[in-house]
């Protein structure tokens, strides 16, 4: 069953559902493109009006302004009543249509189907519908990118394409099976020790894989979590909301931590990770040892498909058999929140790495990109000496620099409130609308995406070649916030505990395969490699 969120254009001039032109046409080419055959499909639409402008925010409010005395609660969010009509609807349409799995294209089709919003995260998930069917079964549900969509950005089109053939396999039968995930995620003292010790002698005997994450809270590791097969997987607490002194006590941990380095370090490890320069960074800090990595799998997608993105979520959601989204039980940390759900989230992060990097190893080849995978890999040890080592700071040049950086700011503003007869602070979106807008009446400017009032860089320089007055204001404040941020962002960027700047490197930054720089885990450092130029 195919469940589209609203009418095409198209669709209503041509009075045929999902047709030979526009999105419908779109859908058509990608359906055959997952070997799906659209005429054995049942195809509705939840929404059985198109909104004005494509925009279901019409019908259903996602913000409080857009709400009004109309709007009754249907799910979790306010809607027109007709929405609660039309989900009664669909509804019945599933229940005479009995079927094992329904594509959903798109937010408003999937949050009918499901109660969940955010297409661009939850799309190729394994999902069951919540409507209280009077059937004897749920019937799966796997989102996926609209046809619509898939026209206006045409790199998700591969990804859409993924989607609709894990649609076609999840058709077979209506059960949905899920993983038999075995985590532990509470270990006693002895638990975590038997564990480790069990796992060293595995390592003793003969190579072994393992996939290691950890969560870090405040700065500093909360937990670190491995898996030795794609559905086993421990988490080894460190930080614990019930016991403020840590997880383990004084003499456990050393204990704990020796064992982990033994097993981590070991020369039979095949160790994995995700994105791990970061992890590594929090390891060595304050574990004081270097696991032994051989593959990170953000790395590997890298070599393969340096314009595709390359989170877990989005990896596990190309790679994984039985995938659906998890990162929102990890995202931030609340007291409220049962630690067990935060360490199994990073149990699920180790069981999804430990996969992804199976299915990649095959697709490695598969795309003949063999050599550029292991000469990326081995790129991960250079960058990491090279981020640890950081950069020797002449602070005496750099206190020169800030005062003389320090001295201009004060003439530029000196300069800007003489001439307003006041202070400004250019930094304050309301006080400069304020003075272009309705001071000065100068013509307003909006941003180009989001349609806002703006005073941006870009506004200010358009109206300083359009008014002739307002020149000298305008180029003083466009130079007050280069000179304010070169200070801050470059001059003064945050050093590390040495006083040496240590940036983050990115071997996966650019398509192109360029690195990138940024600020490093514990917010040293700045993008170094680009700069600004000029006096």
């Amino acid at each position: 069953m195919i469940v589209g969120e609203f009418p095409s254009e198209a669709d209503i001039n041509t009075g045929v559902l999902f047709g030979h032109s526009g999105p419908g046409a779109e859908l058509g080419r990608m359906l055959q493109d997952a070997k799906i055959l659209k005429s054995t499909c049942f195809q509705t639409v939840f929404l059985r009006e198109r909104p004005p402008r494509g925009d279901v925010t019409a019908f259903i409010a996602e913000k409080k302004k857009q709400v009004t005395s109309d709007h009754i609660i249907v799910r979790d969010k306010y809607a027109l009543p007709k929405v609660a009509s039309w989900l009664d609807l669909l509804q019945r349409e599933i229940e005479l249509c009995r079927p094992n799995v329904i594509i959903a294209l798109g937010n408003a089709a999937m949050w009918a189907l499901t109660g969940q919003w955010g297409i661009t995260s939850w799309r190729g998930s394994v999902l069951q519908s919540d409507l209280p069917l009077s059937l004897d079964y749920r019937p799966k549900v796997i989102p996926v990118f609209p046809a619509g969509l898939v026209m206006a950005k045409r790199e998700w089109r591969p990804q859409a394409i993924h989607d609709l053939k894990r649609a076609a396999k999840e058709s077979a039968t209506a059960v949905c099976v899920r993983p038999d995930y075995s985590f532990i995620i509470r270990p006693d003292f002895s638990t975590a020790l038997s564990v480790l010790d069990q796992l060293y002698r595995q390592l003793e005997a003969s190579p072994a894989k393992l996939a290691i994450d950890i969560e870090t809270r405040a700065g500093h590791i909360s937990c670190l979590g491995f898996a030795w097969s794609k559905t086993q997987a421990m988490c080894i607490p460190f930080m614990c909301v019930e016991r403020p002194a840590g997880y383990w006590s004084e003499q456990e941990e050393p204990t704990i931590l020796y064992a982990l380095s033994k097993v981590l370090q070991h020369p039979n490890l095949v160790g994995v990770g995700q994105n791990f320069h970061y992890d590594m960074q929090y390891i060595q800090r304050f574990f004081c040892f270097t696991p032994r990595i051989a593959r990170d799998t953000m790395l590997a997608n890298h070599s393969m498909f340096p314009g595709f993105q390359k989170s877990l979520a989005f990896l596990a959601s190309m790679y994984c058999e039985h995938y659906t989204y998890w990162k929102d039980d990890g995202k931030g940390w609340d007291p409220s929140i049962p630690e067990e759900d935060y360490w199994t989230y990073n149990c699920t992060d180790a069981v999804y790495t430990f996969e992804v990097d199976d299915a990649q190893q095959v697709v490695v080849d598969q795309v003949g990109k063999r050599e550029v995978h292991d000469f990326q890999q081995r790129l991960f040890w250079p960058v990491l000496r090279t981020m640890n080592k950081g950069i020797r700071i002449d602070h005496q040049k750099r206190n020169v620099f800030a005062a003389d950086l320090l001295t201009q700011i004060q003439e530029h503003q000196a300069f800007l409130d003489y001439i307003l007869g006041y202070q400004i602070n250019i930094n304050s979106p309301p006080q400069m609308q304020d003075l272009l807008y309705n001071q000065f009446q100068l013509p307003k400017q909006y941003n180009r995406d989001s349609g806002a009032l703006t005073c941006d860089d870009e506004a200010i320089n358009k109206l300083s070649d359009l008014v002739v007055f307002f020149r000298p204001i305008g180029q003083t404040v466009l130079h007050l916030r280069s000179l304010s941020k070169f200070l801050s962002t470059y001059v003064m960027a945050k050093l590390d505990i040495d006083g040496r700047m240590r940036c983050s490197f990115s071997i996966t930054g650019t398509e192109t395969y360029r690195f990138s720089s940024s600020k490093n885990a514990f917010g040293s450092g700045a993008n170094l490699q680009n700069i600004p130029s000029g006096t």
